[in-house]
């Protein structure tokens, strides 16, 4: 039985799924996915140093969120804090090193509407479907993405899997943003073994088809595992499917004026 007054104010569906693809032997990807928190970690370091970084990471968020209540800024920035800590110390163990990317969503309320905190440190991706488009919210941290946004000739040639930020590394610092939870909106997270193998019109092209989350991430996975799968795969698809705020947009008011209002709500990194 529920009690009046105490439905939750937003009600999601999740699916998840990770596999360690066509060409690699261990599955150093990790993931979280239960309300509040959606999560996804990239481990690198060799044989089982990267898993056991990316592991760490999630522990650190799975300990902390157990409940599906909204999180608090608090509890994100001790999560992230104990995330950091544990993988390097791991790092410090190893001789060539270890580390990940953290990337993800985390329901919180903001000025008394729910929203998304929207975490990145890496080249793992968070992406937002809504109004039958996509983009991705999130940064790459990495040599390519900041050669291409200097306008650096060298870019194109630049291999993609060079990384300049990451938890265990000197540089772990993570950006973040705050996006309004709207009905009707999906929310993709991803390692980089998705996003290296199909491009971003496929992968829009699979989530305005439509159908349950399980249904899309079995659908990406797949797709990428026939581009290729060379790299581990690891995919979050959360769809908003009541509650949040309405959506800020109509077909009269047009493109334009849906994306500026989503760039508002990004106050820029932390």
């Amino acid at each position: 039985m529920i009690l009046p007054g105490t439905e939750p104010r937003v009600k999601l569906e999740v699916a998840a799924l990770t596999d360690r693809g066509l060409r690699r032997a261990v599955n150093e990807d990790a993931l979280f996915a239960a309300d509040p928190c959606f999560i996804v970690a990239d481990g690198m370091g060799g044989h089982d140093q990267g898993a056991a970084a990316s592991r760490a990471a999630i522990s650190a968020f799975s300990e902390a969120f157990t409940a599906p209540r909204e999180a608090t800024m608090q509890q994100i920035e001790a999560a992230l804090d104990e995330a950091k800590r544990r993988v390097q110390a791991i790092s410090e163990r190893s001789e060539r090193g270890a580390g990940c990317t953290l990337t993800g969503a985390i329901r919180i309320e903001h000025q008394g509407q729910p929203h998304w905190y929207v975490l990145n440190v890496g080249d793992s991706r968070v992406y937002l479907q809504r109004g039958g488009r996509l983009q991705q919210l999130t940064t790459d941290h990495s040599l390519q993405s900041e050669l291409f946004a200097e306008g650096d000739s060298q870019a194109a040639s630049t291999p993609r899997n060079i990384i300049t930020r990451a938890l265990g590394s000197t540089d772990d610092e993570h950006d973040a943003w705050l996006l309004p939870v709207e009905a009707g909106s999906r929310l993709l997270v991803c390692s980089d073994g998705l996003s290296s193998e199909i491009s971003d019109v496929e992968i829009e092209t699979v989530l305005a088809e439509g159908g349950e989350p399980a249904m899309l991430t079995a659908e990406l996975v797949r797709r990428t595992l026939a581009a290729g799968g060379r790299d581990n795969i690891s995919v979050i698809v959360l769809e908003v499917v009541s509650g949040g705020v309405a959506a800020q947009a109509s077909e009269s008011a047009g493109e334009d004026a849906e994306w500026a209002t989503l760039e508002i709500t990004r106050p820029g990194s932390r």
